[in-house]
């Protein structure tokens, strides 16, 4: 049953530093105390999570000789909401009115945030959770139940980590509704399915990140202090960020399928 202890502390180690990390209302300081925190404890874990296993590879998922897949992550997720966009401009659902360009303001704007998005989101959780405990996980059940099993983990450290902060007196750090569930359900499938068919941590990592500063800084508008980059007429209020939304997610999810699938169906025929 040690597997179910690896889980345990995986999943706690997540939710104690994001709490941890959330305590603080500087960037910075949430993004060092959340990966300082999560980073070197999972790789601690790793470490036995190797021994139960019996397996370690040459080449970890985690290692910087896999980082080359970070750019694949997110050149997809970019390729992805463009694609979205288009499709969304062509079925009259929004209009463009102009693209603006990006200032200097804008660009350290988002300097800024991809640093902290890096360190305080798609590090560690891609890390803790598509990483270590998706591996515990693997261990145990087969891949189609480890992936839906590590999402529900994603779920719930979200929830747990909303309740605490309600719990000690602190605002929420999201607003956890039935929408919201379902959006990082998704997410959770979609990252995992992308690690999955590049063999690599750093495809996640890549696409969550771009994810984020998508809709931070080109839809979501003046959300960090700076204009968003696309202006854009709407024919039902939010349908621009929902179209960016899905298309990532389950564009991503539907990508994943058809390249494992066509790996498996290549295996298969050899």
């Amino acid at each position: 049953m040690k597997w179910i202890l690896y889980v345990l502390a995986g999943w706690s180690t997540l939710v104690t530093g994001l709490f941890l990390a959330s305590l603080s209302s500087d960037h910075l300081i949430q993004g060092l105390v959340m990966s300082g925190l999560v980073i070197p404890i999972i790789l601690y874990l790793y470490q036995h999570v190797y021994r139960m296993t019996g397996v370690k590879p040459k080449t970890p998922v985690y290692s910087w000789k896999r980082l080359h897949h970070f750019i694949s992550g997110v050149i997809l997720a970019i390729a992805l909401a463009t694609f979205g966009f288009f499709i969304g401009n062509f079925l009259g659902w929004i209009d463009f009115e102009k693209w603006q360009h990006p200032s200097e303001q804008w660009f350290i704007a988002l300097t800024m945030n991809i640093l902290f998005a890096f360190f305080y989101e798609a590090l560690p959780e891609e890390f803790g959770l598509r990483g270590m405990l998706y591996d515990v996980l693997r261990y145990r059940f087969t891949a189609w139940l480890s992936v839906l099993l590590q999402t529900l983990l994603f779920v719930a450290f979200t929830i747990a980590v909303a309740q605490i902060q309600v719990l000690v007196g602190l605002a929420p750090g999201v607003s956890i509704n039935l929408f919201y569930i379902i959006l990082i359900f998704c997410f959770g499938i979609c990252l995992q399915l992308l690690r999955l068919w590049t063999g690599s941590l750093w495809t996640s990592i890549g696409f969550h990140l771009a994810y984020l500063e998508i809709l931070r800084f080109a839809v979501s508008p003046h959300q960090y202090g700076v204009p968003p980059i696309i202006t854009y007429h709407e024919s039902v209020p939010g349908i621009g960020l929902l179209i960016s939304i899905c298309m990532m997610i389950i564009g991503g999810i539907i990508v994943s399928l058809v390249i494992l699938g066509a790996k498996r169906f290549i295996r298969k025929s050899t």
